[in-house]
């Protein structure tokens, strides 16, 4: 029996991972529905990786508990003294996404704050990538500088710090390898940040249990910055495992920016004659920010990527 392992996005520190999990099977059983599939998981047919706390402890410094598997905007005030205690790396790092995030939303070179001279440290750098982040607030709808301050730093954090790419990737492989016990197939969801962690995980993979579906909402991985992060530790592949991969976007989602298209995640060909490609289609998501898995509507209805038929629709295939 097919069983899911899902994973989630950015900023989800301090919230109760199985009140989580009941939100997202929410919002997918209504996508379901919506699809036409009588399928309704409950929590003993998915696997919730929960590393929020995790991975909020590590980026702090602390010491982290556990990633857990179960059957928060930053205070925009703070964003100044954040990014002021950020080492030059990461500031390069922020500043190319929030340019590419302000280009995405028709606000290039002219509306954006002056380049940063190559090679500029320090001060200079900070006060780019503040400048930035205020012109994010003031122009971009959706988005607001706390939230890609915050998705930034934990993509960051997880492509560029071995210890929290390790503690986080090994949640998730503990999930996958209780999810396909026998030789079971999983099939994996992942929105945001959580897609970045289940390609990073599979991909590194050269064999193992079959992965039907590999389902990616809301992903950054085309984010010019993040793709380069990947490709300087290997090249991009899709994953031996994975049978199908599906990686939706509502083209207002500036926090995925971009479809996952051959031109913006190019993978290698030679697989046979029909070389597996990442299927893109455009949805419209109905959450605030356009961005969320799971969100409930004041109304009562579902709404979020799960909720939408064009999503759940692969993974109703992909569990029978």
């Amino acid at each position: 029996m097919t069983r899911l392992v899902l994973v989630h996005g950015r900023d989800l520190d301090g919230r109760d991972p199985e009140a989580l999990e009941t939100q997202w099977l929410g919002a997918l059983g209504a996508g379901l529905a919506a699809a036409g599939s009588p399928l309704r998981p409950t929590d003993d047919d998915a696997s919730f990786v929960y590393y929020g706390d995790t991975l909020e402890r590590l980026v702090d410094g602390g010491t982290p508990p556990p990633v857990t598997v179960h059957a928060l905007a930053a205070d925009p005030a703070a964003v100044p003294r954040l990014v002021g205690g950020l080492p030059d790396g990461e500031l390069r790092f922020l500043l190319d996404v929030v340019r590419e995030v302000l280009a995405g939303a028709g606000h290039g070179p002219g509306a954006a704050p002056p380049a940063v001279v190559e090679g500029a440290l320090g001060d200079a750098l900070v006060e780019a990538v503040v400048a930035a982040l205020a012109l994010v607030d003031r122009v971009v709808p959706g988005v607001s500088a706390a939230v890609l301050l915050t998705l930034t730093r934990d993509v960051y954090a997880y492509l560029h710090d071995d210890a929290v790419r390790r503690a986080i990737d090994a949640g998730l492989a503990d999930a996958l390898a209780d999810a396909t016990a026998g030789d079971e197939p999983a099939a994996v969801v992942a929105h945001s940040l959580g897609s970045v962690v289940a390609y990073s995980v599979l991909a590194a993979r050269a064999s193992g249990p079959e992965v039907p579906l590999l389902l990616t909402p809301g992903s950054p991985l085309g984010i010019r910055a993040v793709r380069e992060a990947l490709e300087s530790r290997a090249p991009l592949v899709f994953p031996a495992q994975v049978g199908r991969w599906v990686s939706p976007r509502d083209p207002r989602d500036l926090l995925a920016l971009h479809d996952l298209t051959p031109d913006v995640f190019p993978l290698p060909t030679g697989r046979g004659p029909a070389s597996p490609t990442i299927e893109a289609p455009r949805v419209t998501n109905r959450a605030p920010g356009f961005h969320a898995a799971a969100y409930r509507l004041d109304d009562g209805a579902w709404a979020g990527y799960l909720a939408l038929p064009e999503v759940a629709g692969p993974v109703g295939e992909a569990l029978t």
